[in-house]
């Protein structure tokens, strides 16, 4: 709920007590009025046992109130609320009866009833009121008068303009709040919708994610998070026209409504990006949920999807979930969008779930737990220093993890590979920002922090004595075959082997990831770099290997 509705809800549930309030001691001093305590003796010991008791229930009636009516604003009436009415109304023919019957001069106690019933539930419920209240009045005048017919019609035209009075301020005050609760409800709407697709907005999926969380950790409960994205939406833009790429993106969010169940939500992230919170939902629902969405819009005919790429639309999809992956809602959504670039890098049109490569290493490869600990440090660090080499990083591993199986290294090799793999840049974690980002061409001064990040690296963990054997892999990922490389200047075979292997992956990443300096490559232009630069900055066999995993590993 937003701070405006609690807001607007205290005050509206402050006016319902004040009158209710109101109500209650007007009633409680008409009723006391009526009775003469001084004739009686008895009445010294009864006035005061029967006023506590009245103390007790008023004290009670107005505990409950705050309790129960303050989560009860704008909703539907409920058992309780009819007893509540109902209780009201007994007290309002008690007031009469005690003051005068046909002429107690309380009769108008019941437009109180009429405002509160208006207030609380609308138009509907207080005509409701003001119509019993009515047939109460009457009631009285007819027990009380009897058959009279003089006298009746007399006391009728007495309380005819009562009745309207009622009427009238049920029915106008009523309608009133109806309007005003649907005017508040559509206001809700076009401040949770958005515009283009019909979707929930950024806005929403922030308050729907935390509330399934909060409603996931009370019910012992999962919450699984989908990140979508069209794939090559960019060129579909810059081909058809953004009004075309505005209809895709609108018809694209219907098709992932009719994928998702009425109690999922899904919402516009940003530009072609898209979320789908899934409550009470495991990641392995959660994983067929996405294939559904993933598959119903690869088999739609989209117009202008002949000029895409792939000659259709698609769209990769990340998923993550609370709390098994994610402990947190900044996690969750960072995992989900971890899950999503890595989707995304992978030759698009799939889906993939978060599975850190980390936890593949420590689990497939049973390496030390300590070291584990140092890496986990290590890409925290990088990852809130900066996104893209976090998530560079993982693709490097994934890479490096492909490749050692392909060239069927040793058990020690591919474990050093990789660990090398996680630590190759964190060296740097010294390099500023705004540097780390530049998009223009860098100065000298800035040039050198970059040729000084694997000596950084290897000088961040020399310090670690479990770490020692990563150091050489680390230190030379960034050697050139020729010579001309960085920081030793070591060619052909005076580069390690790892070392070796962990450039390409490394270059290769580099070279088809979104980078703030650098236009991306497709996998094809990814290649043929490599290829073009066999002999000179890559090891010329190590390249066609590399390549011949790529085409053996498509598909993972």
């Amino acid at each position: 709920m937003s701070s405006f509705e609690q807001k607007r809800n205290k005050q509206v549930f402050e006016i319902i007590v004040i009158l209710k309030i109101i109500y209650i001691a007007l009633s409680m001093i008409a009723i006391s009025s009526a009775y003469n305590f001084k004739k009686e003796i008895i009445n010294v010991v009864l006035v005061p046992i029967v006023f506590s008791i009245i103390l007790v229930a008023v004290l009670a009636y107005f505990s409950w109130i705050v309790v129960y009516i303050r989560g009860r604003i704008d909703k539907r009436p409920k058992i309780a609320d009819y007893i509540e009415t109902t209780i009201m109304l007994c007290v309002f023919i008690l007031t009469i009866m005690t003051t005068g019957l046909q002429d107690s001069g309380y009769k108008l106690l019941g437009i109180f009833i009429v405002l509160i019933g208006a207030i609380q539930f609308g138009r509907n419920y207080s005509l409701g009121i003001a119509t019993i209240s009515m047939i109460i009045i009457l009631a009285i005048d007819f027990l009380s008068i009897g058959s009279n017919k003089q006298l009746l019609s007399g006391y009728f035209e007495k309380d005819l303009i009562l009745f309207s009075a009622l009427f009238v301020t049920a029915f106008i005050l009523g309608m009133y709040v109806d309007i005003e609760r649907e005017h508040s409800k559509e206001l809700k709407n076009l401040a949770n919708i958005d515009e283009l697709t019909g979707l929930y907005n950024h806005r929403y999926f922030q308050e729907f994610l935390q509330k399934s969380i909060n409603n996931a950790d009370k019910e012992k409960q999962e919450v699984s998070l989908l990140f979508m994205d069209i794939d090559y939406f960019k060129n579909f833009n810059d081909v058809n026209g953004h009004q075309a790429g505005d209809l895709i993106l609108k018809e694209i969010g219907q098709i992932m409504k009719s994928c998702i169940r009425s109690t999922d939500a899904i919402a516009r992230y940003g530009g072609e990006e898209f979320a789908a919170i899934l409550p009470n939902t495991t990641e392995h629902d959660a994983v067929k949920i996405g294939e559904r969405i993933r598959a119903s819009i690869q088999n739609t005919d989209f117009k202008g999807q002949e000029n895409q790429p792939d000659k259709n639309i698609t769209i990769s999809i990340g998923i993550s979930s609370y709390p098994k992956r994610a402990i947190s809602k900044h996690q969750l959504i960072n995992t989900a969008d971890d899950a999503l670039y890595r989707a995304k890098s992978f030759n698009r049109n799939r889906v993939e779930l978060y599975r850190g490569i980390l936890d593949d290493l420590y689990e497939n490869m049973e390496i030390d737990k300590d070291v584990v600990k140092f890496i986990k440090a290590f890409m925290n660090m990088i990852n809130k220093k900066d996104r893209y080499t976090y998530r560079h990083t993982e693709s490097v591993v994934i890479y490096a993890k492909y490749f050692g199986e392909y060239l069927n290294l040793t058990k020690k090799e591919k474990i050093s590979l990789q660990v090398s793999a996680y630590l190759h840049d964190i060296g740097k974690l010294e390099i500023p920002d705004d540097v780390l980002n530049k998009k223009e061409k860098l100065t000298e001064a800035e040039r050198q922090m970059f040729i000084k990040h694997p000596q950084t690296g290897v000088d961040l963990i020399k310090s670690i004595k479990q770490l020692d054997e990563f150091q050489p892999i680390i230190k030379h990922h960034h050697e050139r075959y020729d010579g001309k490389g960085y920081p030793s200047g070591l060619k052909a075979t005076e580069i390690p082997y790892l070392s070796r292997m962990l450039t390409i992956a490394d270059s290769f990443d580099a070279m088809t990831s979104n980078r703030p300096y650098n236009k991306v490559k497709t996998q094809e232009e990814g290649i043929k770099e490599l290829r073009d630069n066999a002999g000179t900055q890559f090891d010329p066999d190590l390249v066609e290997k590399f390549i011949e995993m790529l085409d053996k590993y498509k598909d993972k």
